[in-house]
């Protein structure tokens, strides 16, 4: 299987993009990137939780339903029928609980369950992990999910929650792309093509729209300029489309994740053909008033590039590659120079 050596702590930041949460990057910036393992963001998720468990956890309203033979809350009549038919002397009623049992407060056990039980990591910070874990005794575990994370919201009585759930997304996350092979270290992860290629396309699409201010980001559906019948036709769809908000030009970015960036046929190495002919056809169906960049970005596996080609004085073709294994401030300045060496022109 083709996979890709990444450090966590680049798989940290890319996350931390991809998820919508550009400021962990910033908190972080002051420590040394080789001390950003599994194991320190273990280490900074439990400082979360000591913090939350000494304020005090944020309860809520849950509705409870069970059959009971007082009547109390709200009565559940359809649930109730067959036991009112059955002369049994029981209902189903529902009522609101005020609880500490609700889903902010069952991330961060599950999460402490899944760190603890985690033998990959540290003992004295699994040590730790059950310790929280044993003040809980109220919460329930729950089966964490992307979906699970996606549908919190924060509010003013509970955004001192805020980093300790990001926090936790990212080891779920970290979790799901490093751990599951079982062939990863604190300090990298493999990662096979279609796990990198779908985490770097959505990486790029974030990290442009939340680093710059001078492009409008968005994925772009073209249609053929053909006649005929459509219905045949393959999909048109870009990763990352910038188009300038001021003046007429558009970059246009694929992510393409192989662990050769070269094909070769008769002895002779030349970049995948197919790559090639998608974004050129890309750059040929934009309008005619635009000037319009078309880069792939491949990772850089022991080969570095950055070739330049100009179809005329309107269109032109980049292919680079990026080393997903150096400092993030060298990731982070070759990708914001994109932008940088657009808006000189």
């Amino acid at each position: 299987m083709n996979s890709f050596k990444v450090p966590i702590r680049n798989l940290f930041y890319l996350l931390s993009y991809t998820n919508e949460m550009p400021e962990m990057v910033h908190n972080l910036n002051d420590v040394e990137d080789d001390l950003i393992t599994y194991d320190f963001l273990a280490e900074q998720f439990l400082l979360e939780v000591q913090h939350l468990l000494k304020r005090g956890l944020v309860k809520n309203y849950v509705a409870q339903v069970e059959e009971t033979s007082r009547l109390s809350g709200r009565l559940v009549m359809n649930d109730s029928l067959p036991m009112i038919m059955g002369r049994k002397p029981v209902v189903v009623c529902e009522k609101d609980t005020f609880t500490e049992d609700i889903v902010l407060n069952q991330i961060m056990k599950t999460t402490l369950e899944n760190l603890y039980r985690n033998k990959l990591i540290a003992e004295t910070t699994r040590r730790k992990c059950y310790l929280f874990w044993e003040e809980l005794p109220n919460v329930s575990t729950i089966i964490l999910t992307r979906e699970v994370f996606l549908r919190i919201n924060h509010y003013r009585h509970n955004q001192h929650y805020k980093r300790m759930i990001q926090l936790a997304h990212l080891l779920f996350e970290l979790k799901l792309l490093s751990h599951q092979r079982g062939d990863w270290d604190l300090y990298s992860a493999n990662l096979n093509e279609g796990e990198l290629n779908r985490l770097f396309e959505r990486f790029l699409y974030n990290f442009y729209l939340l680093e710059q201010r001078d492009y409008r980001v968005h994925g772009e559906y073209m249609r053929w300029n053909l006649e005929g019948n459509e219905a045949f036709l393959p999909r048109m769809e870009t990763d990352v489309s910038l188009t300038h908000k001021r003046k007429q030009k558009k970059i246009i970015i694929d992510a393409k994740f192989y662990r050769h960036m070269f094909q070769t046929s008769y002895e002779k190495r030349s970049f995948h053909s197919h790559n090639m002919y998608q974004m050129f056809t890309y750059l040929q169906h934009q309008p005619s008033h635009l000037n319009v960049r078309g880069i792939l970005i491949y990772p850089e596996n022991d080969y570095g590039i950055n070739e330049r080609y100009t179809y005329d004085d309107r269109i032109s073709f980049e292919v680079m590659t990026v080393n997903l294994g150096a400092k993030w401030e060298q990731i982070y300045e070759e990708l914001i120079g994109v932008i940088r060496e657009d808006s000189r022109k």
